[in-house]
C-alpha cells in the first residue's frame, strides 16, 4: 500500500535529517513515485510530520505497555534495567523511534504547540504505566515519585542516545542505574 510506504520512507528520511532537512522529493524517490503523489495522501510536509508524530508516539507507549505486561511477573530490578536496554535498542533499530525521539527533542518551532501535545500526551500516559506499576512494588519511595524519577532518567538516556551514542549511553545507563535503584530501594 502506497501511504504505507511513504509513511515508512519519512519515518527513515525524517530520523536521520529531521524536519528542515527532510525532503519529500527524497521520500517520494525511496518510494517509486513523484513528489505530487504524496499529497494525495498528505495535503503538505507538516501534514505527513505531525502524522508521523502522533503515530511514532502512540506506537513508543504501546511497546511500553506490553514491555511491561510481558515482564510484570518478573524481579523489578531486571524490568526496569530491561526497559531502558529495550530503549537504547529500538533507537538504533527502528526508524519509528528513532524519529519520535528527535522529533521529541527538536521540534520545528511551527508545529511547536500540535507536537507538544503529542509529547505531553506520551509522557503523561508513561507517569500513569509507570505510577500504577510502581503500586505494586515494595519500593522507598511514593509510587508517582518513582514513576517521575524513573521518567526522568529516561530522558537523560534518551539525551545521551541524540546527542552522545552508544558508548556514552552505557556509561550513564550503568552509574544512573545504581543510584536510581539503591534510592528506590532503601
Amino acid at each position: 500500500m502506497t501511504i504505507q510506504k511513504i509513511k515508512a520512507a519519512a519515518f527513515k528520511n525524517f530520523a536521520v535529517n529531521g524536519y528542515n532537512g527532510g525532503s519529500l522529493a527524497q521520500i517520494a524517490e525511496e518510494v517509486g513515485i513523484k513528489k505530487q503523489s504524496i499529497y494525495t495522501y498528505f495535503k503538505s510536509k507538516d501534514e505527513l510530520y505531525t502524522t508521523l508524530s502522533k503515530e511514532a508516539m502512540e506506537f513508543e507507549l504501546a511497546f511500553v505497555e506490553q514491555f511491561i505486561e510481558e515482564n510484570k511477573k518478573e524481579e523489578m530490578e531486571e524490568t526496569l534495567f530491561q526497559l531502558l536496554h529495550a530503549c537504547e535498542l529500538r533507537y538504533t533499530g527502528q526508524d519509528v523511534t528513532k524519529f519520535f525521539l528527535r522529533s521529541s527533542f527538536f521540534v520545528p518551532p511551527h508545529l511547536e504547540k500540535q507536537l507538544n501535545g503529542h509529547i505531553y500526551f506520551y509522557l503523561d500516559s508513561l507517569e500513569q504505566q509507570f505510577t500504577h506499576y510502581f503500586k505494586l512494588q515494595s519500593i522507598a519511595v511514593t509510587p508517582n515519585e518513582a514513576a517521575i524519577s524513573y521518567l526522568a532518567l529516561l530522558d537523560s538516556l534518551f539525551v545521551e542516545l541524540l546527542y552522545g551514542g552508544q558508548a556514552r549511553f552505557e556509561k550513564r545507563l550503568h552509574a544512573s542505574w545504581t543510584v536510581f535503584y539503591r534510592g528506590l530501594t532503601n
